[in-house]
């Protein structure tokens, strides 16, 4: 689990900052979005593969 302890920053402000990029360098946000709904396996190979193409 991330935290932050507020008392090593100089305000809440720097601590929610510092919190937040700790959230998006662990990606916790993408999974969550990535888990919110089933996607089946075909349906993944499919997307990877539009994906892939794409580039």
């Amino acid at each position: 689990m991330i935290g932050v302890n507020v008392s090593n920053y100089s305000n809440f402000d720097a601590a929610l900052k510092a919190f937040i990029s700790k959230v998006r360098r662990e990606r916790i946000i993408d999974t969550i979005n990535r888990k919110a709904h089933y996607m089946s396996p075909s349906e993944k190979r499919h997307r990877s593969h539009l994906k892939k193409k794409h580039l």
